[in-house]
């Protein structure tokens, strides 16, 4: 284990000590799911880069949010008890790392990954690992066009289902690929989220879905900081 690992590792052990009193745990029997954030960016047509990898966490949240059978953390609850033990997870996280994590915030489980994006091509590596037995219970890759990435989440979310023995949803209506500036406008909202610039970040969801009214995780993103706005 490389030196800079190791700190990582042991930090977050002390962290999870320290943030007990704000630990995230189920009120009920339900498996509770954390989703880290995946690396990755895709470089745009005027040659700058979107953070992929952010946008494609919230997409997952919001896919496995709407299931039943599993309780999951909100991405910014899990940024904000990061932020709180002042830790950051830059770069490719390891099993050890995402165990230590997920015992912080109080998961059962917690899917992390990769994605890597070439051309107008995607390919998403998933991880997911029980927090209590550091077993991986699926290591999974998809591929697809980026304008797939919604169907690719989806698979995603199923493949976490029938892990953990649930049943998928079922008669799920044909979903409308996501144009590929909609969620270069999304992953900069979310990363916008998280340099605390709440004004730029609804800003670009609402970019999203001009191009793309039906972006779920956009608007339900959106929705959180309004609401978060009329109560301040």
């Amino acid at each position: 284990m490389s030196r800079n690992r190791t700190r990582i590792v042991s930090c977050l052990a002390v962290a999870a000590l320290c943030a007990a009193p704000t630990v995230l745990t189920a009120q009920d029997d339900l498996p509770t799911v954390a989703v880290l954030d995946f690396t990755g960016f895709m470089m745009t047509d005027a040659g700058n880069s979107a953070p992929l990898g952010k946008a494609v966490s919230s997409m997952l949240i919001t896919e496995l949010s709407d299931r039943d059978g599993m309780r999951v953390i909100e991405r910014y609850r899990i940024q904000d008890i990061l932020l709180e033990q002042r830790l950051s997870l830059s770069g490719r996280v390891e099993e050890e790392t995402a165990q230590e994590v997920g015992q912080m915030v109080g998961a059962q489980y917690v899917i992390h990954g990769q994605v890597t994006a070439i051309s107008d091509q995607l390919r998403l590596d998933v991880r997911a690992v029980d927090v209590e037995t550091s077993e991986v219970l699926g290591a999974d890759k998809v591929f697809g066009p980026t304008a797939d990435l919604l169907t690719m989440v989806v698979e995603i979310a199923d493949q976490f289902s029938r892990n953990l023995e649930l049943t998928p949803p079922s008669g799920r209506v044909e979903m409308e690929p996501i144009p590929v500036r909609a969620t270069i406008e999304f992953s900069r909202g979310v990363d916008y989220e998280d340099k605390d610039d709440p004004a730029k970040a609804m800003e670009h969801y609402r970019a999203a879905l001009e191009i793309h009214p039906d972006y779920a995780a956009a608007r339900r993103a959106l929705e959180r900081l309004e609401s978060a706005g009329s109560d301040a």
